[in-house]
């Protein structure tokens, strides 16, 4: 959301579009352009999770791509764009967000596979929060200093690792199981999280998790943050409801939360699934509340301020 218009991003595996409306429900049939196809064979393949940031007045868009290797080839990358709206920038690659050897995941800290990269400010300070693998070599959630000067990462630490039940839903087509993945960022007042997925995506077991930032400790430190859930899971025919975005309503507001979801009652990670989206709300101890999925075909209320309000 910005200036009254919704982006939404979207990936085939091979490019990555931007879809703009001035109303929610309009992103179904808006204004689309593929903004992003590259020629590099290290990266022009698997194009995943591309996400929208606005950093020092310029357009960003984070994502993950590899050489065809989707289990050793990811990596996460940045590309700039311009001061403009979202969909009228025409954007470079500008670098690759791969920690140096020895900093990186796996049990050596020499693993350089990365998906789901994501923005994250706390104070000053600024972060990039991807998935990467733990020292046992399982899909966690990582977090390194960011330097948006020189676009550099220093060393990912894991802060999440899939420990309970709910995190490990049974795998389908031999994938593993245990996941957290798709980390994304949620502010209110002076309070933050970290939404991320758990579960395999081509499981019904796909669901939001919430890591809860303790306000004073260090960010790196798996210790600052506290995990609940499932904070979001299946209902209502609509089956592994993960890999969100926040978002703000046109006016400010209210917070929205925008995620995947498919009619298969096995599961998918296929181009069955759909974007749907639903307003996030907060309890008495500022607690956010996702709520469960709505069922499809039901009419909603618009975020405030949206064109068809």
């Amino acid at each position: 959301m910005s200036g009254g218009t919704y982006y939404l991003t979207n990936t085939q595996a091979s490019f990555i579009s931007i879809t703009r409306s001035t109303s929610l429900g309009g992103l179904a049939n808006g204004d689309t352009k593929i903004v992003w196809t590259d020629t590099d064979f290290d990266r022009n393949q698997n194009i995943w999770a591309p996400e929208m940031h606005y950093i020092d007045g310029i357009r960003h868009i984070l994502y993950s791509a590899g050489n065809g290797n989707v289990t050793g080839g990811q990596r996460s990358f940045v590309l700039q764009g311009c001061n403009l709206n979202p969909y009228d920038c025409s954007y470079t690659f500008l670098a690759e967000l791969t920690p140096p050897p020895g900093k990186q995941g796996g049990h050596d800290g020499n693993n350089p596979w990365s998906i789901d990269g994501t923005y994250l400010t706390i104070g000053p300070d600024r972060y990039h929060v991807v998935t990467a693998m733990n020292a046992q070599n399982t899909q966690s959630i990582n977090i390194t200093p960011l330097n948006t000067t020189d676009w550099t990462v220093s060393g990912w630490s894991v802060i999440s690792s899939p420990t309970e039940s709910w995190e490990m839903g049974d795998p389908a087509y031999g994938e593993p199981a245990a996941v957290n993945e798709g980390p994304n960022a949620l502010y209110r007042g002076n309070r933050t999280w970290l939404s991320f997925s758990a579960s395999w995506c081509g499981t019904p077991a796909y669901a939001l998790g919430l890591l809860a930032y303790d306000g004073t400790g260090d960010p790196t430190s798996a210790a600052s943050w506290t995990k609940s859930g499932p904070a979001f899971s299946s209902a209502h025919l609509n089956y592994g409801t993960g890999h969100n975005v926040f978002f703000s309503s046109p006016d400010g507001s209210e917070v929205w939360n925008a995620y995947q979801a498919t009619t298969n009652s096995l599961g998918s990670w296929g181009p069955d699934r759909y974007t749907m989206a639903q307003i996030v709300t907060f309890d008495a101890n500022g607690d956010p509340d996702l709520g469960t999925p709505d069922a499809g075909g039901v009419a909603v209320t618009v975020p405030s301020g949206d064109a068809l309000a």
